[in-house]
């Protein structure tokens, strides 16, 4: 970056239906039945193949990716080498950034020109939803101060709704989050209905961290 060069602000937007715009290839053959309603076979019994991705297939995030940086490329973005999730674009004496999270998209840039034109470049190509100074972005709380010069970031309410979904909003804090020595068996299970809705108001699995992935890595 040039030593000129001041990034001014921080917007941010998001894409209507993201995965919805990936175009499936020719030699990919997914089909699925007609949704309810939607019917044009005799007896509810037809399928159709899939031209376009859907939310649901493994392959919808990426379609979704190789359209988006198809389209930005062809906006004189270039990928950072960083991550594959940052674009940048140099026009004349002025920088433009863009992080893409899946549709959630932060944009930054040292003209203030530029932004709504590139905005609006994006919106003829894929609709989306302008959201202005950015305030949060995936659960994080983002306050600017211009005059300080300082971004702060704060996960405090993605934490309180951690808490609140595992039920821990009376849990104390110590310093071992488990009883030294404790051994568990089959007599520790629920032993009437009460015990047992207890426990299933409480993710286990995702409470100690363990997750199925909804795509390949």
């Amino acid at each position: 970056m040039r030593g000129s060069t001041r990034l001014s602000q921080l917007e941010s937007f998001d894409f209507n239906g993201a995965y919805l715009n990936g175009e499936l290839d020719e030699d990919e053959e997914i089909y699925m039945q007609e949704p309810l309603g939607y019917e044009t076979g005799s007896g509810g019994s037809s399928v159709k193949r899939l031209r376009k991705s859907l939310y649901g297939l493994k392959q919808a995030w990426r379609k979704w990716y190789d359209a988006l940086r198809h389209i930005l490329i062809d906006l004189g973005f270039r990928v950072s080498s960083a991550d594959p999730g940052v674009f940048y674009a140099r026009i004349d004496d002025h920088i433009l950034i863009l992080a893409v999270h899946v549709d959630d998209c932060a944009m930054t840039w040292s003209s203030a020109k530029l932004i709504s034109l590139y905005k609006c470049k994006l919106n003829e190509r894929y609709a989306l939803t302008n959201l202005g100074p950015i305030h949060w972005l995936l659960s994080i709380k983002i306050t600017r101060d211009h005059e300080a010069r300082t971004i702060s970031l704060s996960q405090n309410a993605y934490i309180e709704s951690i808490i609140n979904r595992f039920n821990l909003t009376d849990a104390k804090s110590v310093a071992t989050p488990m009883i030294p020595g404790a051994v568990y068996s089959k007599n520790n299970s629920p032993s009437d209905p009460a015990e047992t809705a207890q426990m299933k108001s409480v993710p286990y699995r995702e409470a100690i961290g363990v997750r199925l992935r909804s795509h390949p890595p």
